[in-house]
């Protein structure tokens, strides 16, 4: 692969990141309840390791990573995805998260499959297991604390 195009995926999946640590945190500044606030800062503190990770990531790096299989709990495959509310619930708060982190899985997913570079595509599906991750991480949190309660 092109240093040049490495370089152009990841400074976009870097600003992505940041991106989404901004809007964590606007929820999490004007989310009322404290659980609330408390997931979105988790959240965005994830997605700022994640950003700083890729700004430290080299070619090499990438080649030598492993790829894991990692489990996906569909939880929210099942929902449409709600608006942020300041006074919205725990359960509401997750399944937004877990929804824009599935959004993110997919699009990194659709470029790996629309790629025909094998080390662009192994890049883009290192970051799709970063995202699974992530979300993996929220659906054990709703099937936790949500899907217990019921």
């Amino acid at each position: 692969m092109d240093s040049c195009v490495f370089n152009e995926v990841i400074v976009f999946a870097a600003r992505k990141e940041a991106e989404s640590a901004n809007l964590y945190q606007v929820y999490a500044n004007l989310a009322s309840a404290s659980n609330v606030k408390n997931m979105f800062k988790e959240m965005r503190r994830e997605e700022l390791k994640h950003q700083k990770l890729l700004e430290n990531i080299k070619l090499k790096d990438i080649s030598a990573y492993k790829l894991k299989d990692i489990p996906d709990l569909k939880i929210g495959d099942y929902s449409t995805q709600g608006e942020f509310s300041p006074d919205m619930k725990y359960a509401e708060a997750l399944m937004l998260a877990i929804k824009k982190e599935e959004m993110s899985y997919k699009l990194y997913q659709d470029l790996a499959f629309s790629s025909k570079d094998e080390d662009l595509k192994k890049l883009f599906l290192v970051l799709v297991s970063e995202e699974a991750k992530h979300k993996l991480k929220l659906e054990e949190e709703y099937d936790k604390t949500v899907t217990s309660e019921n």
